[in-house]
């Protein structure tokens, strides 16, 4: 019985003597990288330095990929020092170095939970030292993004983006949102990506997460818009935009992208209902006016589009689309009349009188508008046409010949 004990005992010893070794030879691994690294710094050669970073890479990967070495704090710090200078002069030698860099980095930076969650490698490694590294990896992460992503090659910018979020995470100082790297430029940047491949359901994810972050870009909201379009949810896409408008109720972007989706869609009288409430909210916004008219041109409700004109023009009267759009409807108003006047005999004189009269008054309210967007666009040949036809029919013959002289000129 006591030799069977014996033989116990001795068999114990030898395994756990044979797990010492085995310990100790995998953290073998980690000196050896460490003696090298040391001989990598020390040395002027530019080929022996890299043969020597080389050697170290290959000492902390195995102490890396073993078990029982993985996850020991001084691993994660030669590991982090190493392939940072690997990611920053030695890329050729591994494509994934940056990422290697800045999970190690990351490590460095996490409690042990072998050490009562205190972080003990800063005893040989200062703390702001391996800071200063992560923000270094980062931005390095982000750069390369940049650069993949105007190469086109958005999947490959989006591997960089992903890792900078937990980095953000580790930024006590603001060192990256000092220079604009924050969760939400890497959530649009992402985006973009996503965009860019015409990945709908992707660009979506993004997108949201961004709306969930009350993002200050109102762009987000016209994006998803569009996507939603794209896909043939117009009802979707339609309450996309008002929730963005309800968010920024004063970005004339988000007002024009509405307006332009529910004529896109046809859906005048509802845009008509959508116009007048924005003009009871902001009746100085003269485009309202303009687009409300618009609908009710195409409508051919003439007499509320030239009313909405005139608003528009009491507020800015320079506007372009306005006094065109105004004396496009004036002269529209002239074509019933013109085609009763053709129909009249010969001996119908006071109703050719009256029409007349009536035609004159239509020409007479057109001419100031056309006239006044000549002075801003005068080399506009249509409208210089129509201006010198309309003096002639108001037999304004001096104004006519000199505005088809004008006309002449610009041939």
């Amino acid at each position: 019985m006591m030799k069977a004990n014996n033989m116990k005992r001795i068999f114990l010893t030898i395994i756990i003597s044979a797990l010492t070794i085995v310990t100790f030879a995998q953290s073998q691994n980690i000196t050896s990288s460490a003696i090298i690294f040391k001989q990598y710094n020390s040395e002027k050669d530019k080929a022996k330095k890299e043969v020597k970073i080389i050697e170290a890479k290959d000492y902390i990967d195995l102490a890396y990929e073993n078990a029982s070495t993985s996850n020991e704090p001084k691993m994660w710090m030669y590991r982090a020092q190493i392939y940072k200078i690997i990611a920053f002069n030695y890329s050729n030698l591994d494509s994934k170095a940056i990422f290697k860099a800045t999970e190690s980095h990351v490590q460095c930076m996490q409690p042990h939970p072998k050490k009562k969650n205190k972080i003990v490698i800063y005893k040989k490694w200062p703390e702001q030292e391996v800071f200063n590294g992560l923000m270094q990896c980062a931005n390095k992460l982000f750069n390369l993004a940049v650069e993949s992503y105007q190469e086109g090659k958005y999947q490959e910018s989006l591997d960089y983006y992903k890792p900078i979020h937990g980095v953000i995470d580790l930024d006590k100082e603001g060192q990256l949102k000092s220079i604009k790297i924050t969760t939400e430029s890497l959530i649009h940047n992402s985006y973009l990506c996503a965009k860019a491949m015409k990945n709908n359901d992707l660009s979506k994810d993004y997108l949201q997460k961004l709306m969930e972050m009350n993002s200050t870009n109102p762009s987000i909201y016209s994006s998803m818009s569009a996507i939603y379009l794209e896909e043939g949810n117009n009802d979707k896409a339609l309450e996309v935009l008002a929730r963005g408008r309800k968010l920024f109720d004063s970005d004339q972007g988000l007002v024009n992208e509405e307006i332009n989706l529910y004529i896109q869609l046809g859906r005048t009288e509802e845009l008509i209902t959508k116009l007048t409430e924005n003009i009871a909210d902001y009746p100085q916004t003269f485009s309202y006016y303009v687009i409300r008219g618009t609908c009710y041109q195409n409508s051919d409700d003439l007499d509320k589009a030239i009313q909405d004109y005139k608003e528009a023009l009491t507020i800015n009267p320079d506007h372009l689309t306005a006094l065109n759009n105004i004396s496009s409807c004036y002269l529209k108003q002239t074509e019933p009349i013109v085609k009763k006047l053709n129909a009249l005999s010969y001996n119908q004189t006071s109703k050719y009188n009256i029409y007349k009269g009536q035609l004159k008054e239509i020409y007479l309210a057109a001419l100031p508008n056309l006239e006044h967007y000549i002075q801003l666009e005068p080399t506009d040949k249509p409208l210089l046409n129509v201006l010198a036809e309309i003096y002639y029919k108001l037999e304004m013959y001096k104004e006519s010949k000199e505005t088809k002289a004008k006309l002449a000129a610009l041939k």
